[in-house]
This record gives C-alpha cells, sequence and structure tokens, in this order.
C-alpha cells in the first residue's frame, strides 16, 4: 500500500496495519507478522543520496533499539543494519526501500505476540516483560522518536 501511495502521498505520511499476510524483510524474508504486533511504513521525501540513505536506516534502528530499552527497562542490542534483538531473538525489523522520490521506511515491532513458530528466532515485548502495550501509545512515543531523528538528519546533526 505504501509503495502505491508514496507517489501522491505527504511528506511523513505513516501507514499502520494490524497484521500482515505478506510481511518482508531484508533480502525479501518473510517477516511473521500476526495481530498482535506493531506494523508501520512511514513515507519519506528526503533529497539526499541513496548511500546517505543508509545511514538513515541505522539511526532508526538505534532509536528503535532505545525506546525499547527505555520502555522495557530491559536489554536491546542491534544487529545491523536494521534488525533489533532482545535475549538474541528478534523483536524488531526495519527495511528501507527507495521507490521514485520517495523513501519507504517499514517497522514491524513485535509488541504482543505470545506465541512464535518454535523454528523462528523471535520474540515480543510482551513475552519479555509480562505486560501488554498499548499499540497508539507505542506508536505514538515511536513515531515522535523517529520524526526527531530524521529531522536531525534532515539538517545534518546525525
Amino acid at each position: 500500500m505504501a509503495r502505491r501511495l508514496a507517489s501522491r502521498a505527504e511528506e511523513w505520511t505513516v501507514i499502520t496495519a494490524l497484521k500482515q499476510t505478506r510481511g518482508r524483510g531484508q533480502f525479501k524474508k518473510s517477516w511473521y507478522s500476526p495481530e498482535g504486533g506493531l506494523y508501520f511504513s512511514i513515507i519519506l521525501k528526503p533529497d539526499r543520496e541513496a548511500e546517505e540513505l543508509k545511514s538513515l536506516t541505522r539511526l532508526f534502528a538505534q532509536s528503535l533499539m532505545t525506546f525499547i530499552e527505555k520502555e522495557t527497562g530491559m536489554a536491546a542490542s542491534l544487529k545491523l543494519p536494521n534488525d533489533i534483538l532482545m535475549g538474541g531473538k528478534k523483536v524488531c525489523g526495519i527495511l528501507a526501500e527507495k521507490t521514485g522520490e520517495s523513501l519507504i521506511v517499514g517497522v514491524g515491532l513485535n509488541l504482543n505476540i505470545k506465541k512464535f513458530p518454535e523454528d523462528l528466532p523471535a520474540t515480543s515485548l510482551g513475552l519479555e516483560t509480562g505486560r501488554v502495550f498499548d499499540k497508539e501509545t507505542v506508536l505514538t512515543g515511536v513515531l515522535i522518536n523517529l520524526k526527531d531523528e530524521y529531522l536531525k538528519f534532515l539538517q545534518g546533526e546525525v
């Protein structure tokens, strides 16, 4: 949907989904994304070269990791360039794709998912903390942090 809207969407258009039937990550790997996760894409219009945009993915990953640590009180780690792990298991993935003049940044955050396939080394914030997270509250907090990083990126501060 984000790709279809990108050419006519305004900067910082956010599209959310309750679940994804064709979620994917880097190298077109499938992303398990049932209800209970937080899935969203942000349409950006940065006037930057492709090489510069790679650093934006890392900035967003760092921002998300910091947000997760703050919200959970637990350690998280980055598996560069675009994964966030807790306890060695994937809890969040970020995928940035250039389409025309737009950059679409997709985020999948395993929020309140209670069970994963056995062959999938993944976890959720809920499993790690024993808490239930409010999607809207988390989405708002994440978007505020990401927008701050994006504005710093555009201004050359990072």
